[in-house]
């Protein structure tokens, strides 16, 4: 049990300090992003679904009161965070073709959700010509914004792989 909690106490405070990074460094942001949910997967492997979820609370808690600049923090929030447990769940189905349409289709799922919330709360002050580009090449984008995500989770699943690779060479000795 004191492992456990170790081992998410540990998890919480990298990925508050990877969401720092990300926020405040000129550049490596997206991975330093990507870092932090990749605790979350961590703890999952290691220890479950009770864990990790452990992980993305506290740390999205701690976040989001110590993190000054807090939009890769409500990207980690709304949807980096927790996306380590929805690709488990996901990925328990065994079929390659059905786990890729459902991953896609949550990602766009979540995509219409922050695009909602952005239209609330900050189109209203953006430029009208601004927000006439962003909607006519609003298809391309989300184009690309898939493409990074299928590149993210091929990486996130390496670095899972890789991260209980290295558990199983420090448990044997």
């Amino acid at each position: 049990m004191v492992k456990r909690v170790t081992f998410s106490a540990i998890g919480i405070a990298l990925t508050v300090i990877f969401l720092y990074a990300a926020s405040a460094l000129s550049t490596g942001k997206l991975a330093a992003l990507a870092l932090s949910s990749l605790l979350c997967g961590a703890c999952i492997c290691q220890y479950g679904i009770r864990y990790g979820m452990t992980v993305y609370i506290g740390s999205s808690i701690l976040a989001l009161l110590l993190i000054p600049n807090r939009m890769f923090t409500m990207i980690y929030v709304l949807f980096i965070g927790y996306y380590p447990v929805i690709k488990l769940l996901i990925e328990r189905l065994n079929k390659i073709w059905l786990e890729w349409i459902l991953k896609v289709l949550f990602f766009n799922i979540i995509l219409f959700f922050l695009y909602m919330i952005f239209k609330l709360f900050f189109m209203p002050g953006l430029d009208s010509a601004l927000v006439a580009l962003a909607l006519k090449y609003a298809g391309w984008i989300v184009v690309g914004l898939e493409i990074v995500f299928v590149l993210y989770d091929l990486a996130f699943s390496y670095m899972i792989g890789y991260f209980n690779q290295f558990l199983r060479r420090i448990s044997r000795g």
